[in-house]
C-alpha cells in the first residue's frame, strides 16, 4: 500500500512539471520553444564543427603531397623548402601561413612571398624576388635593388655584372640611411638611362659616382661623363652628339665635360692622347 502511494506521487509531480512547462510557454508565448531549438541547433552545430575539426586536422586526406613555386631566379627551391619546414605528410589545415611567409623572407633574395594552400594535397608559393640593378660599397659589397635598397652582401656565386656605384661610405648610410638611398636611387636612375641610349653610339658603363656636385659616369674603357645635377635625358643627348662628331673626325675623349653650370648647353671635352704618345713609340 505504502509503495503504491510513492508511484502515486511520482507520477502526480510529473504532471505537475509538465503543467509548469506548459505554463511557461503558455505566459511567454512560442518565443521559448524557438530560444530552446535555436540553443539546441547551436550546440549541436558546435560539436559538429569541433568533430569537424578533429577529423580534417588527423584525416590522412589533407596531408601535403605537392609544393609548387614561381617567380624563383637567384632562390632556389631548396632553400626555400628548408627555410620554411615545409614537408610531405604534413596536415594542410594545420599550416600556419603567415609563419611559412615570414620564415621564407629570410631569404635575402625574397622581397614578398605568398603562400596558398590548395585542398586537400597541394600548396603553391609565388615569389617576388630583389631585382639587382648595381653594386654598392658600403665596408662590403651589396647588392642595390632597383628602390636603391642594398638587400645583401655580394657573394661569389652571386654572378652579377652590374655597375658599380661609388661614392657612397657606411656611415653616411647608417647614419641617414634614407638620404642616402635617395642618391643611390637617382643614381640608378641615370644608368637606367644611360643603358636605353641607341645600341652602338656608347660604352658599356662601369661606375656611377656620387659626387659633391652632382654625378660621373665611367665606363669600361675608363672614359669619365661628368653629368652634374639634373637634366639627365638632355645632357646625355648632347653626350650621344659630342661622341658621333668625335668618331667622325677620329678622335675619343678621356672626359668629357657636360657640369657647366653657368652654361649648361657647352661641352667641354678632353681628348684621348693617340697610341704613339701613350706608348712612347711611332705609328708607321
Amino acid at each position: 500500500m505504502a509503495f503504491g502511494k510513492s508511484k502515486n506521487r511520482r507520477r502526480q509531480d510529473t504532471a505537475h512539471q509538465k503543467e509548469a512547462v506548459k505554463g511557461a510557454v503558455r505566459a511567454h508565448g512560442p518565443s521559448v520553444g524557438k530560444g530552446l531549438l535555436a540553443a539546441a541547433l547551436t550546440a549541436a552545430l558546435v560539436w559538429g564543427g569541433v568533430e569537424l575539426r578533429a577529423w580534417a586536422l588527423t584525416s590522412p586526406r589533407f596531408q601535403l603531397q605537392e609544393v609548387s613555386f614561381t617567380g624563383l631566379s637567384h632562390a632556389s627551391r631548396a632553400e626555400l623548402v628548408r627555410l620554411s619546414g615545409l614537408a610531405p605528410g604534413q596536415n594542410l589545415f594545420s599550416l600556419d601561413v603567415t609563419a611559412l611567409e615570414r620564415a621564407m623572407l629570410q631569404h635575402p633574395w625574397v622581397r614578398s612571398v605568398e603562400v596558398t594552400r590548395h585542398f586537400p594535397t597541394a600548396v603553391s608559393i609565388q615569389v617576388v624576388e630583389h631585382a639587382p640593378s648595381a653594386l654598392v660599397v658600403l665596408g662590403d659589397l651589396y647588392v642595390l635593388d632597383e628602390e636603391g635598397e642594398p638587400f645583401k652582401r655580394v657573394t661569389p656565386g652571386d654572378g652579377l655584372d652590374l655597375p658599380l656605384v661609388t661614392g657612397v661610405v657606411r656611415e653616411q648610410y647608417v647614419a641617414d640611411p634614407d638620404a642616402v638611398r635617395e642618391r643611390m636611387r637617382e643614381a640608378l636612375g641615370v644608368s637606367r638611362a644611360y643603358a636605353a641610349l641607341k645600341p652602338g653610339r656608347h660604352e658599356r658603363l662601369s661606375e656611377v659616382r656620387l659626387e659633391a656636385t652632382g654625378l660621373s659616369l665611367v665606363t669600361m674603357a675608363g672614359q669619365v661623363v661628368r653629368l652634374g645635377e639634373g637634366e639627365t635625358e638632355a645632357k646625355l643627348s648632347r653626350l650621344e652628339r659630342v661622341r658621333r662628331e668625335l668618331s667622325a673626325k677620329g678622335l675619343a675623349a678621356d672626359v668629357i665635360h657636360l657640369d657647366n653650370r653657368v652654361r649648361p648647353g657647352w661641352v667641354a671635352v678632353k681628348i684621348s692622347s693617340p697610341a704613339s704618345e701613350r706608348s712612347g713609340g711611332s705609328v708607321q
